[in-house]
């Protein structure tokens, strides 16, 4: 069934997106979804209404549900601004330790999910530092303070001005406050 609709258009321009995200040309998209390279390009340019199976395929080629095909990034997006010195309260808690962060950021869609916050921790009243393992990846950028940083079997010292990056498999966390207190930001990216 063929025709210009505005849904076929968005349709369209989503896939070439996402296409492009994942750098796939329209031939390897075409032997993902086993679809022709030219039914491809007629639905990227709106030329074609496609039926259902067809997006599913596409949709699965391309690792999103269904309905991403149908969300337009110039019309349905999530937009997070925090002022300096804000963000969203909340609180990490174990059996014996806690403390409170400043929430910076976070989205979640078909491919995963991203979350930014701002920590203090006070050596004091810091209990048993908690060990992390999960899947996805994560940034840490200290701020100020010191202290050894786990990945793994080993521990990094970290000051202010210093990153660390990693892959979360590792199981990670601070295995020591060096100073009064620490304050950094992380950024912690998981897969769905």
């Amino acid at each position: 069934m063929s025709g210009n609709s505005d849904i076929d258009a968005d349709v369209g321009r989503t896939l070439n997106r996402l296409r492009l995200e994942r750098s796939l040309t329209v031939t390897e998209l075409a032997a993902r979804a086993s679809l022709s390279t030219a039914m491809i390009s007629r639905i990227e340019n709106g030329h074609v209404s496609p039926s259902l199976n067809t997006l599913q395929a596409l949709a699965d080629a391309l690792s999103v549900s269904l309905m991403a095909l149908f969300s337009h990034s110039d019309t349905t997006v999530d937009v997070h601004h925090v002022r300096a010195g804000k963000g969203l309260p909340s609180r990490r808690m174990t059996p014996d330790h806690a403390h409170d962060y400043l929430l910076l950021g976070k989205h979640s869609g078909p491919t995963g999910s991203f979350q930014s916050a701002r920590i203090c921790i006070e050596r004091d009243s810091s209990g048993t530092l908690p060990s992390y393992q999960h899947e996805g990846y994560v940034f840490i950028y200290m701020i100020t303070g010191h202290a050894l940083y786990r990945c793994g079997a080993e521990d990094f010292p970290m000051k202010a001005g210093d990153t660390l990056s990693f892959d979360a498999k590792l199981p990670h966390g601070f295995s020591e406050i060096l100073t009064d207190a620490i304050e950094f930001i992380t950024v912690s990216v998981r897969p769905d």
